[in-house]
């Protein structure tokens, strides 16, 4: 079954998961992720992919069961794809997009809506951030300046939360990434520099 490269905004977000709600007999947290997150926080117009994150892994395992029943295709470790070509990626406990965030992410969440039993919230920005910082590759420093210019974001919160996520979570060159941002990018996009938290940074033992 392919992937629709159709893009989803809100409304077709809510429209989803409304209809797998009808099938769903217990109540479930869906936690939105990456693009899936920003479009429901609107900073983005909308994404691509859904990207949830399910906490119970006995949650979890239902909800894998459900897809299967309700005739979507498993596509990958993580993948199902719905009959409309939709693709579906959904994470288990912490681990969100490939990176391990701390274990209060989700307490974090904002929340959205409630649709039937499925209570639907949305990451905060801070883990987005992380999230997309830990892969980095350009689309996800998009994704980033779209936070920033949307969300007061205290940086020395985000650095201090990042540092600690490393501690924890494998990331390749997480420091340089870390730099890539706060010191690169943010010139770049003319944002001010933080001399200090710089040199924090660069002394930084990861």
């Amino acid at each position: 079954m392919p992937h629709n490269k159709e893009r989803i905004n809100t409304n077709r977000l809510f429209n989803l998961i409304k209809s797998i709600s009808s099938f769903v007999d217990r109540e479930i947290f869906f936690y939105a992720l990456g693009g899936t997150a920003l479009t429901l926080l609107n900073i983005k117009n909308s994404t691509l992919d859904v990207d949830i994150n399910i906490e119970s892994e006995k949650d979890y395992l239902y909800v894998c069961e459900l897809f299967d029943q309700i005739g979507f295709k498993k596509s990958g470790p993580i993948r199902w794809i719905s009959q409309e070509g939709i693709a579906f990626d959904i994470f288990h406990g912490s681990y969100i997009l490939g990176t391990d965030l701390l274990h209060d992410c989700l307490n974090k969440s904002k929340f959205i809506e409630s649709f039937g039993k499925i209570k639907l919230y949305a990451l905060n920005p801070l883990d987005i951030i992380i999230s997309k910082l830990a892969r980095g590759d350009d689309r996800d420093f998009e994704d980033i300046k779209s936070i920033f210019k949307s969300e007061k974001i205290d940086l020395k919160e985000l650095v201090d939360r990042y540092k600690k996520t490393m501690e924890t979570s494998i990331v390749s060159n997480s420091k340089q990434k870390l730099l890539d941002l706060i010191e690169i990018k943010f010139s770049e996009w003319e944002y001010d520099l933080d001399a200090k938290l710089i040199g924090e940074v660069k002394k930084w033992d990861n």
